[in-house]
């Protein structure tokens, strides 16, 4: 029999969404184990930079305490259709598990993952280029609230899933940490000072400098334009995108004009409101998506 054991929790999303933060949280609960490499993507093929081949037992490695709850991060679980049989491989793996959701204002996110965009790609892309092409990239589906749990309900109980929101977790993280340790079935009241304080939110992004643009071997620079080589040497494009950026200016934070944020808003009308209706909710906490 293979060493450890399965998770019977994921935090399935959303990318940029808190997840990093959650996770840390949860694993500071004593009847809660969460994996040390937050983003397993065991649920993801191999061509989408997933680990699914290399098999259960190393899955179970991840978990080598039989923890009352024991939980992975991976938002990669909801970016259909970029990364497709996610949920129905969780149901063969898994069966039922406990799932986790958190949201943010899905034109928020956006702006997130483009200054991730442009902290992990070789050459600048410009917002303003991005949102007209935004449905053509991965950025969208990540939004797509409600089109990603629709995959997911039609396979597990209601009751299984828990949608929060990272606003709120920020507002009033002791009241989401009590939402979400209740639906865990674990003591609620728990707390520590560790679950005040904000993860993500001190690194400063940066361009790459115009020196290593200039003067660095294409070796190097193919490092940090090639997916591939990302994801099979990991440690070394950390090193080298570390060091690229010496001396680079850093990434502003981006914003829209006021006629993207309605482009954009538009876009995401329909899934919104259907999510407003799944939930019972009208999250005020983001724009109006009217």
């Amino acid at each position: 029999m293979a060493e450890g054991y399965l998770p019977n929790l994921l935090i399935i999303g959303a990318a940029k969404s808190g997840t990093t933060s959650l996770h840390h949280y949860l694993s500071l609960h004593p009847e809660i184990f969460m994996s040390k490499d937050k983003e397993l993507r065991y649920f993801v093929p191999r061509d989408r930079h997933g680990r699914l081949h290399l098999g259960e037992s190393w899955y179970r490695s991840n978990f080598p305490v039989n923890a009352k709850i024991r939980g992975e991060s991976s938002p990669q679980y909801t970016v259909f259709p970029h990364v497709q049989g996610a949920p129905e491989e969780i149901k063969r793996v898994l069966g039922a598990p406990k799932l986790i959701y958190i949201l943010r204002d899905p034109i928020e996110r956006i702006l997130s993952d483009y200054v991730q965009i442009v902290d992990e790609y070789y050459h600048r892309v410009p917002l303003s280029d991005m949102i007209p092409t935004i449905t053509e990239r991965l950025s969208y589906p990540y939004s797509r609230y409600h089109f990603q749990l629709t995959k997911y309900l039609e396979l597990f109980p209601r009751e299984n899933i828990l949608v929060i929101f990272n606003e709120r977790m920020k507002a009033d993280p002791r009241g989401t940490l009590r939402q979400v340790f209740r639906f865990l079935d674990v003591d609620e009241e728990y707390w520590t000072p560790e679950f005040d304080k904000k993860l993500n939110t001190v690194r400063t992004t940066k361009y790459i400098a115009p020196w290593f643009d200039r003067y660095a071997p294409d070796f190097l620079k193919r490092q940090l334009r090639e997916p591939v080589l990302r994801s099979r040497a990991f440690r070394l494009y950390r090193a080298i995108h570390w060091f690229a950026r010496i001396g680079g200016e850093p990434v502003p934070k981006p914003k829209l004009t006021a006629e993207e944020d309605r482009h954009l808003q538009a876009l995401f009308k329909d899934d919104v409101a259907a999510l407003r209706n799944l939930l019972g909710d009208p999250i005020p906490e983001w724009r109006a998506y009217a």
